[in-house]
């Protein structure tokens, strides 16, 4: 009997060197160093619409071309294409995606980075506390968009464990003014990290 998981893989492989990919397994994918805009565009639109190109549960092979083609637009060309999007598109509770798929297509938001473009969902997935950690990186993100209201959304995280850190780093990178108060209680932190990034926040604030 056909493994439906080895059909699925082999067609997306297919279209994927048809798009003028190089990599010739589905994990090569997200190990090539660059992809032209037009490899972009199809790994963007194989990511937004895998579970039609490949329906069914979310297998562990399914799985891992997710993280494959995540991992293929973390790259500084996917900026200003349709790569943001489809990495967004991976925040939807309705999709069967693992913890670690959504922490991962963050971070490739951080690390593009998204545009200030973007703000709007990213600032409604940083508010998500059903994410939980998953969220991190775009609670990170913050920082980098420089978008006037981003610090308000850094603000409003440091209550919740699972992104005090990173809420702080990113109220550091916008010298966030008028928070130092909200942001003491960190100077004592068991972890380094935090103390730093309350340091930082208070001694922008006071400048």
């Amino acid at each position: 009997m056909t493994d439906p998981d080895e059909v699925a893989e082999q067609v997306l492989l297919e279209a994927y060197i048809r798009a003028r990919g190089y990599a010739r397994t589905l994990s090569g994918i997200g190990n090539e160093m660059s992809n032209s805009p037009s490899v972009i565009e199809f790994i963007a639109d194989a990511l937004t619409n895998l579970e039609k190109r490949w329906p069914g549960r979310e297998t562990d092979r399914r799985h891992l071309a997710r993280l494959s083609l995540i991992n293929a637009l973390n790259r500084k060309e996917s900026r200003n294409t349709a790569a943001v999007p489809a990495l967004i598109s991976q925040f939807d509770h309705a999709k069967p995606a693992h913890p670690d798929v959504r922490w991962a297509a963050g971070n490739a938001l951080y690390s593009i980075p998204a545009g200030k473009e973007y703000f709007a969902e990213l600032a409604a997935i940083a508010r998500d506390r059903g994410f939980g950690t998953d969220r991190q990186m775009v609670v990170n993100w913050l920082g980098k968009s420089r978008h006037p209201d981003a610090a308000a959304v850094a603000l409003a995280q440091l209550d919740d464990e699972s992104v005090q850190g990173h809420a702080l780093d990113a109220l550091s990178k916008l010298r966030a003014q008028g928070v130092s108060e909200r942001v003491e209680p960190f100077l004592t932190s068991e972890f380094p990290w935090f103390r730093r990034s309350a340091e930082r926040v208070i001694r922008y604030d006071e400048d």
